[in-house]
């Protein structure tokens, strides 16, 4: 019989009472990414000093020092975005963590899919013919496999709920500014956030207290009462029809999600999710976000893959200089006019939350997609996940939660998952609703 791994409340819980030392823990999860990571490749550096003087560092506390650390020995991995000095991540040390090791990510967190020329093809612990998604891909690995109970990573266009998604975890995606990060205010335009991954909500909401410095999002209550929520399966990406189709198994997650809200006596209508009037919206945010990561980076376009060097070009030559006047402007307006689309149908419909389909078809294989055109890696990324963008332009709150689940092409086991998106501040309130989920239909942790 397969154990499964404790989560992260649960592990912090066993060190402040001295049930297990943190040392041991950390041992514990060094071992577990030595046996697994060789077949994932989630991880790109793994911090076994790091590691062992941090569990080191919080065995030496006095035991009512230890009682306060609400994450006491609980091993993390960490984005490679993301430095361990970085404002996202220090709360999460101060409060007991211990950093494990750096994950894989795509190239300037481009794509869908995780891999590149540098650290290989990371795979899916659900099925690793897949991939875990991108760009967080390396974390939710990470985190699926049971090698940690927590994970950080970015959201751009979608890389925490894309790679949730593909690997059947909680994350948020907070809204913007609610979590201090380092990241500069050119680097994606302003699209990206850090959040947790976990296996449950209620680590999720507490890595996402910590993060944001706001002790009360970490105690998950009910959704409250008279809070509205609008249902829509439709494909966001159409010119008159769907260019990317939503598979039936994930239009079956928010029926069913639905149901569990509506049993817990929340109002629950189907609306229609507003669509970008202007259909290319999405793609001029996500190729100039690129182009401005490479600036930061200073990475050439002669040093890219193939793939993201046309992505990258694309973005400064066409959708930031090229065509008439000032292109940040254009999409700026663009941005400004489908938040206004978007509050006009919630407040039309009496609409607090909108419950979607969290991705629209399985993951793309692993495979070296580094290795193979832009076009290609474009189509793979957009057909899979075409809901995730919206609420990055918004500047909104969003969640991807586990809800029933499908099979693979290889016959596995694959919770499908929803989305919840929010309007700016209603963080608790998503992590109130994906409670409910969790409740009403519990999803296998690990795999």
């Amino acid at each position: 019989m397969t154990t499964v791994p404790p989560t992260a409340i649960e592990t912090a819980e066993a060190v402040r009472s001295g049930a297990r030392s943190a040392s041991e823990t950390a041992d514990s999860a060094l071992a577990r990414i030595a046996d697994l990571d060789r077949s994932l490749h989630a991880f790109t550096t793994v911090l076994r000093a790091d590691a062992r003087g941090a569990a080191a560092r919080v065995d030496a506390m006095t035991v009512d020092s230890r009682a306060a650390l609400p994450l006491a020995g609980v091993p993390i991995a960490v984005m490679s975005t993301v430095t361990l000095e970085n404002p996202v991540i220090r709360p999460l040390i101060e409060a007991g963590a211990v950093p494990v090791g750096i994950t894989a990510a795509p190239e300037l967190c481009t794509w869908g899919m995780t891999d590149s020329d540098a650290h290989g093809v990371t795979r899916n612990p659900r099925d690793i013919t897949l991939t875990p998604g991108g760009s967080s891909g390396g974390s939710a690995a990470a985190v699926a496999s049971g090698m940690v109970p927590l994970a950080v990573g970015d959201d751009g266009m979608g890389s925490l709920r894309i790679p949730a998604a593909a690997c059947g975890l909680v994350t948020i995606k907070p809204g913007a500014g609610v979590v201090p990060t380092d990241l500069p205010p050119s680097n994606w335009g302003g699209l990206a956030e850090s959040g947790p991954l976990a296996t449950t909500v209620a680590d999720t909401a507490l890595a996402l207290s910590l993060m944001a410095g706001r002790p009360g999002l970490a105690e998950v209550g009910g959704a409250p009462e008279g809070l509205r929520v609008g249902v829509s399966t439709t494909s966001p990406i159409r010119l008159g029809t769907d260019i990317v189709p939503v598979r039936e198994p994930w239009k079956r997650a928010a029926r069913e999600a639905a149901d569990l809200l509506r049993a817990d006596g929340l109002v629950v209508v189907d609306s229609s999710l507003p669509a970008p009037r202007d259909p290319v919206l999405y793609l001029a945010r996500w190729t100039s976000a690129v182009a401005r990561a490479a600036e930061h980076a200073n990475l050439p376009l002669s040093a890219m893959e193939r793939r993201t060097r046309h992505h990258a070009l694309l973005g400064r030559t066409v959708f930031r200089r090229g065509g008439a006047g000032d292109g940040d402007t254009r999409w700026n307006r663009a941005a400004d006019a489908l938040r206004v689309e978007v509050e006009k149908a919630m407040d039309a419909e009496g609409v607090d939350v909108w419950l979607t389909p969290a991705v629209a078809d399985l993951p793309p294989e692993a495979t070296d997609w580094h290795r193979r055109s832009w076009g290609r890696s474009l189509w793979a990324s957009m057909r899979f996940s075409p809901f995730t963008p919206l609420a990055n332009v918004l500047g909104w709150p969003a969640m991807s939660v586990p809800c029933g689940d499908t099979r693979t092409h290889a016959g596995r086991a694959l919770p499908t998952s929803v989305q919840l998106i929010g309007r700016p501040g209603s963080e608790a309130e998503l992590l109130a609703l994906a409670a409910v989920l969790e409740r009403g239909a519990p999803w296998q942790r690990t795999a």
